[in-house]
């Protein structure tokens, strides 16, 4: 599985592209150890909502759905354990057209709250379903990479613009000089 391109929307959801060649398994019914694995390695997975059209618990869907949906909620249920499952739950969805696109081409959409958390999640998912897929799960380390992405979050938050605070709510020592790059969102500096 190979992740072709990333969006990040205006709405705190990401567009994803991902392809599976044709010699690759399309389905968990093709490839049903990928979520046996993905279940051991993430017990909460197994019960997280999903609208289906057999509206299967995802434990049952997962037997028989495409990978990408499986992508999908493992993304979320990463995100979740950055996040020690404070806040509202993420949604995702996958669809398809291959009337219009190859075969294999999927569009996985997903909630997030910190974009640098969910690009490391989305990388991370990546990573975990093409290991369990090629037998080389048990090179991930899950504990560290998900402290990893903790640790983005907690210096991520530091460093993001705090909600339009006026000159005179911004601390003396945060302020940029006068005519400096930082003076004006937007500008980069080298």
């Amino acid at each position: 599985m190979k992740i072709r391109e990333i969006v990040f929307l205006r709405t705190n959801r990401v567009r994803l592209v991902v392809e599976i060649p044709d010699t690759e398994a399309l389905t968990t019914a093709e490839a049903p150890r990928i979520p046996r694995i993905l279940f051991r390695l993430f017990p909460h997975m197994a019960a997280q909502r999903c609208h289906n059209d057999g509206g299967y618990s995802f434990r049952r869907e997962a037997q028989a759905t495409e990978i990408p949906h499986l992508f999908e909620h493992l993304i979320l249920e990463i995100q979740n354990q950055v996040r020690r499952g404070v806040g509202l739950p993420f949604a995702g969805e996958t669809s398809w057209n291959w009337t219009v696109d190859p075969r294999g081409r999927f569009y996985v959409t997903v909630d997030y709250d910190n974009e640098i958390v969910a690009l490391g999640a989305i990388r991370l998912a990546e990573r975990i379903i093409n290991a369990v897929d090629s037998k080389e799960i048990a090179q991930l380390d899950m504990a560290r990479e998900i402290g990893r992405l903790r640790e983005l979050a907690r210096i991520s938050r530091r460093f993001s613009a705090p909600a339009a605070r006026t000159p005179w709510e911004t601390p003396e020592d945060e302020r940029a000089a006068p005519g400096s790059a930082l003076e004006e969102p937007g500008v980069a500096v080298n």
